[in-house]
């Protein structure tokens, strides 16, 4: 689509039609952007590979806001259909015929809403997340992390700095904040880990909130708060468990801030897997407060698992 670059475009002057996505069914999805894609491109086809499912590459345009001269938007597209060309070369090479490979621009675009709307029948949606400063974060959002609220399949965020080694450290670590809203989270988790010969390590980490943890924290109170975390999680992870008989398990409860334990633990594991919803936040409610930090810090790729209704109708969802 080319437009006389002496028209002035003005956003929302015009309903907007909504784009119908082309994504193959069961595909991994991996979203191209202009300012940065190599290590969720990379990522996503060794995911394709593993899985043995179609790699779809999208690149979304997002609609300018306000009054934009026509020239500026056609370049705009043309750097678009570059990028995606490019990523689209290096997808063919890296998967050497081994896999379907296509790409799709969707060329007047709501980032969040189209990539939400046009994978609900992929199998899981890869995009690269960027070291943004909190005042930047704070004005612009996140487009991941907008994403990975309201995906209806798993999101997961590699960050920039992410390298494929072609090694790895051999542990999934799941975090679990409330055991009775776990069975989604770990189902998802016990699927990761088996398909990458992973260990699965179930973080639980705790924290007392009235600061006071040095003097009323011992070792016997440690000692009870795990036996009770272990106790809990037992009727969700004993059926998983005899599911997944190849993935061996640990559970590490640790006394620390969450969110630091989750950070630490991105730090030695090939995937940190998280619920979407923080357990105290209403359902449908957007991502919790430790994904939302884990999306933006972690070393490690991060997976938002979606929130499971059918779970929850029955008192299980994942939790982060």
């Amino acid at each position: 689509m080319t437009i006389d670059p002496t028209v002035v475009v003005t956003a929302g002057a015009l309903p907007r039609k909504e784009p119908t996505m082309n994504t193959p069914t069961h595909a991994v999805v991996v979203a191209i952007g202009a300012d940065g894609h190599t290590a969720a491109l990379h990522f996503g086809v060794a995911e394709a590979l593993r899985r043995r499912r179609p790699l779809h590459l999208v690149h979304v345009l997002q609609s300018p806001v306000g009054r934009v001269y026509a020239g500026i938007y056609n370049d705009m597209l043309d750097l678009a259909k570059r990028t995606l060309d490019a990523a689209l070369a290096t997808a063919h090479r890296l998967a050497g015929g081994e896999i379907p490979v296509t790409a799709e621009l969707v060329d007047d675009g709501w980032v969040v809403d189209d990539l939400v709307r046009g994978t609900e029948h992929a199998s899981v949606l890869v995009m690269q997340h960027r070291a943004l400063s909190r005042l930047t974060r704070v004005f612009s959002g996140s487009v991941v992390a907008g994403t990975a609220g309201r995906a209806h399949v798993p999101v997961i965020s590699v960050p920039e700095t992410w390298e494929h080694s072609g090694t790895t450290k051999g542990f999934v670590t799941a975090a679990v904040q409330d055991p009775t809203e776990a069975p989604g989270l770990l189902r998802a988790a016990f699927d990761e880990a088996g398909s990458r010969g992973a260990r699965l390590v179930v973080l639980h980490a705790w924290w007392l909130s009235s600061g006071y943890d040095a003097v009323a924290v011992d070792d016997a109170a440690r000692a009870e708060k795990a036996a009770l975390f272990r106790a809990e999680l037992e009727p969700a992870l004993a059926p998983l468990e005899a599911a997944h008989q190849d993935v061996r398990v640990s559970l590490d409860v640790r006394h620390a801030p969450p969110i630091e334990a989750v950070l630490d633990a991105g730090d030695v594991s090939d995937l940190l897997v998280l619920g979407r919803r923080h357990h105290l936040l209403p359902a449908g409610s957007h991502l919790g407060p430790i994904a939302r930090v884990a999306l933006a810090r972690s070393t490690a790729p991060v997976l938002v698992a979606p929130e499971q209704t059918n779970d929850r109708e029955e008192g299980h969802q994942g939790s982060s």
